[in-house]
């Protein structure tokens, strides 16, 4: 029975004893008992805390995103939101600060599963592989504040800094055991003046030349995404050769102002507890600073001004950009002190407006103190400025294949004796897309697929002659194939005549599967002008549904223009960019029958959209019968085009002829319409 102890510490990560407490129906005296096991738990304890509590999400279930991403020295998770915005998954990470871990939780919940406190002690070999590695390591040991106070206090700093300054080697052997596409470092700008530059040379060395990857920094202010003037740097490291060009980062149109992100106290927005009250939704009092703060701030403020220094508040209103957010805002709110009207004291930012600052959404949960949200948020990334750089990070990483890539079974493709079910179904998915006079040994395309399935051009050409053979349009024309079909060949041809649909997509992804285990472009030639128009922001599911649409809609086109000898059966037009495979029954009827060939004609465009709005149709024994209203239509075109073709008999297929209970639905549907 698992020990539901460890659980109850996981989830105390993300809850107070009270809260859990309420979560268990317990009550706290009872949980803090179980915790240092002063009394055992009950048995169901640990089913209790993993259905009510611990988040039903395995760290591995989307296994369809589009790139995967550690994040170390988390915070908060400003940069992980930045990363998932482009369709990136979490599968790592790694932060210290209590506080930090609870908000973090609170919000990403799936991530409990996977959070470490103190990266010293993880080893980099126990860490996921993954795409991206991303790190806002400590700031403190290299900000122009925290170089000051250290020095105040007499302390060291830099790399010097023992506890904090040396965790950037942490993201080195890190990077180092897991070699990721890219990576993503976060610090204060001062990183790179700091030491008169010795640090940053020292930090660029490594990226570079011990890890050898190809750097881009730059330090980026955020008052274009945000209303606030917080300069950081951005260190971008590339595994390989990139065109990466700081240039392509896209600022906003218009930069926003405080009063973009200030509570409007007007009603507009509903009551949220503890920072805005009653109907309006005004501020709450709590942070309108006192009479003795401000007097103090004014009085500090006019000190400075008589000795010329330049040390002061920060007095600003909804037209104003303010000065960066510290994580001293706590005490004073000094920086950015919001003006109320000159008859009423100026307030601190609640931690919601703080929050909005940051780039951060109003579904942001905060279960933190005011003055541990303050500080957190002070610390955190800049959401909007680290996604529009995200964006440019993930258009170079390296292209993932547009299918999954499926396990293959050990013994699928032997190069002599049977065919295999695997190697036969690429037969009968190949023979379905490839003109008849052109299965041969010595078509490029036989010689291709031949090498991916293990068996040499003319015994794949033969394979798709004996399948040939099980062809009725073949033997209606008089052509028998080789004659040797097996019972697999038979078993096949009847799986995919049940399921085109399923099959049609298996195969596509045993093929793309067997290209990348031979390092061979992931997709063929022909299949990827039909990919081309994949959007890049497609990510997950929505990605692999666009995907496997084109997949489909390639193989019926495939399989019905060759069938037809890429030729319209009606006019003979054989450019392709006029041709379309055409439905008899509609793709949106019948998801049974849209990929079968035998519900396919090969048209003209113009044909196929008139065949489309049922303005003709075909009879049993493949003759065009028009509708009533091409019959009668004074149109001149419509009557030059439409009338010669009355009764003609359409050039029918080498093989998947048109089927009968198909063509009847498409010519009832006509009758119907007129």
């Amino acid at each position: 029975m698992e020990d539901p102890v460890p659980l109850l510490a996981t989830a105390r990560k993300r809850y107070s004893q009270a809260q859990l407490a309420q979560l268990l129906d317990t009550n706290v005296r009872t949980l803090r008992r179980w915790e240092v096991r002063e009394t055992d738990p009950p048995p169901y304890l640990a089913d209790a805390i993993r259905q009510r509590v611990l988040p039903l999400v395995d760290a591995n279930t989307a296994p369809d995103a589009a790139f995967r991403f550690i994040d170390l020295f988390a915070g908060i998770g400003g940069l992980r939101l930045a990363f998932e915005a482009q369709g990136g998954q979490c599968v790592f990470t790694s932060e210290w600060n209590t506080y930090a871990q609870k908000t973090y939780l609170a919000n990403f919940p799936d991530s409990a599963a996977h959070m470490a406190g103190d990266i010293t002690q993880v080893d980099a070999p126990d860490i996921p592989d993954h795409d991206v590695l991303l790190a806002g390591f400590p700031c403190q040991p290299f900000s122009i504040a925290g170089v000051s106070k250290k020095n105040a206090l007499g302390r060291a700093h830099g790399f010097a800094d023992e506890t904090q300054g040396t965790l950037f080697f942490d993201v080195q052997r890190i990077i180092a055991a897991k070699r990721p596409a890219a990576f993503l470092l976060e610090n204060v700008k001062n990183l790179v003046s700091h030491d008169k530059g010795n640090t940053f040379r020292v930090i660029r060395g490594v990226l570079e030349d011990e890890l050898g990857y190809h750097v881009h920094w730059k330090v980026l202010d955020s008052s274009p995404w945000v209303p606030q003037r917080r300069e950081r740097i951005l260190i971008v490291g590339f595994r390989e050769p990139t065109d990466f060009d700081w240039q392509d980062v896209r600022l906003p149109a218009t930069a926003p102002l405080l009063g973009n992100i200030l509570h409007p106290q007007n009603g507009r927005e509903p009551v949220e507890s503890h920072y805005t009250e009653g109907p309006k939704a005004k501020v709450a009092e709590r942070y309108t600073l006192t009479e003795h703060l401000w007097k103090y701030l004014q009085d500090y403020a006019a000190k400075h001004r008589a000795a010329g220094n330049g040390f002061g508040y920060g007095l600003v209103d909804a037209a104003s950009v303010t000065r960066t957010l510290s994580a001293r805002y706590y005490k004073d709110g000094s920086e950015i002190l919001v003006s109320q009207g000159a008859r009423k004291r100026p307030r601190r930012l609640t931690p919601r407006e703080c929050a909005r600052l940051m780039g951060f959404g109003d579904d942001f949960v905060i279960p933190v103190s005011d003055t541990q949200a303050y500080q957190l948020f002070a610390q955190a990334a800049v959401v909007p400025m680290v996604s529009a750089v995200a964006q440019c990070i993930v258009r170079h990483l390296p292209e993932k294949p547009l299918m999954p890539v499926i396990e293959l079974r050990d013994g699928a493709f032997p190069n002599r004796g049977n065919w295999t079910e695997e190697q036969t179904k690429l037969a009968f998915h190949f023979y379905c897309q490839t003109p008849f006079g052109q299965l041969h040994g010595r078509n490029p395309k036989v010689v291709a697929l031949a090498g991916l399935i293990e068996r040499t051009p003319d015994a794949l050409a033969m394979k798709c002659c004996n399948i040939a053979s099980l062809d009725p349009a073949m033997r209606g024309r008089g052509v028998s194939g080789l004659g040797n079909a097996s019972a697999m060949d038979r078993r096949v041809w009847d799986e995919f005549h049940a399921d085109w649909d399923t099959l049609a997509l298996e195969c596509e992804a045993m093929l793309e599967s067997l290209r990348v285990k031979d390092a061979q472009p992931p997709v063929d030639s022909d299949l990827a002008d039909e990919l081309a128009d994949v959007p890049q922001d497609f990510f997950g599911e929505t990605r692999r549904a666009f995907v496997n649409m084109r997949v489909r809609q390639a193989f019926f086109r495939r399989a019905v223009l060759s069938g037809y000898r890429n030729r319209c059966c009606i006019s003979g037009v054989s450019d392709p960019r006029l041709l379309v495979a055409s439905h008899i029954v509609p793709w949106r009827d019948d998801p049974t029958i849209r990929l079968h060939p035998g519900n396919g004609l090969c048209l003209s465009a113009l044909h196929d959209k008139a065949f489309d709005h049922h303005l003709f149709s075909l009879t049993d024994d493949h003759r065009v019968v028009l509708s009533r209203a091409l019959e009668n239509a004074s149109d001149v075109f419509l009557k030059e085009v439409f009338h010669p073709i009355a009764d003609r008999k359409i050039e029918l297929p080498e093989r998947f002829m048109p089927e009968r209970a198909f063509v009847q639905r498409h010519r009832q549907r006509m009758l119907e319409a007129a």
